[in-house]
């Protein structure tokens, strides 16, 4: 036969003629035959005999035909035992399947924030954001630029409003929204107002 361990049964007409090939045969109602005939009920009947309808035989090496032979007989179940009991044998015994382990992505880890220091130069840094490359703004949006020396000075202060610059006895004294520069010593000292 076409597929191993595939029985096909043969049946005759009652009145005879040819021996065909089905996958199954019914115990009421009509057959199917591979050759593609219809036997009525009550007109065929199994027989222990081989097969001599050419196109039967022709067909019986054909899993296609037998596979789809099965399927309309309503005999697609048996047709899938047979197949997986097929593919369990051709199966190596010995052979297991790999568990898989499926890793998880590491979790991205957070930069730390950097710890910024009391004082920059002339700079006190208490209530200023670090807006990067020396520049630093305040909280009502006054903008303080350093210089890039060894010891950081104070270069610029940019403010958008009220802007008030006096002489004290240290020298001039800036006062600029919430951002105030006041002499020290040789220096200044640029912080948030106190009051």
């Amino acid at each position: 036969m076409g597929i191993p361990q595939v029985r096909l049964a043969s049946v005759r007409r009652k009145t005879g003629g040819r021996i065909h090939l089905t996958p199954k045969v019914p115990r009421t109602g009509p057959v199917s035959t591979l050759c593609g005939q219809t036997l009525a009920a009550g007109t065929f009947a199994e027989v222990d005999e081989p097969a001599d309808c050419t196109n039967c035989i022709r067909r019986s090496k054909d899993a296609s035909r037998i596979s789809g032979a099965f399927f309309a007989s309503e005999e697609g179940s048996e047709l899938l035992r047979l197949s997986l009991e097929q593919a369990r044998l051709r199966r190596p015994a010995a052979q297991s399947t790999p568990t898989l382990k499926v890793l998880k992505p590491p979790k991205p880890v957070p930069p730390k924030p950097q710890a910024v220091p009391e004082r920059i130069g002339e700079l006190v840094t208490a209530g200023f954001r670090d807006a990067g490359n020396g520049v630093w703004r305040s909280p009502r949006g006054a903008i303080v630029r350093m210089g890039k020396q060894s010891k950081p000075l104070f270069a610029e202060l940019v403010y958008d409003g009220h802007v008030v610059a006096k002489r004290d006895e240290g020298g001039f004294a800036l006062h600029a929204g919430d951002v105030e520069v006041v002499p020290v010593g040789r220096g200044v000292e640029v912080r948030i107002r106190r009051g």
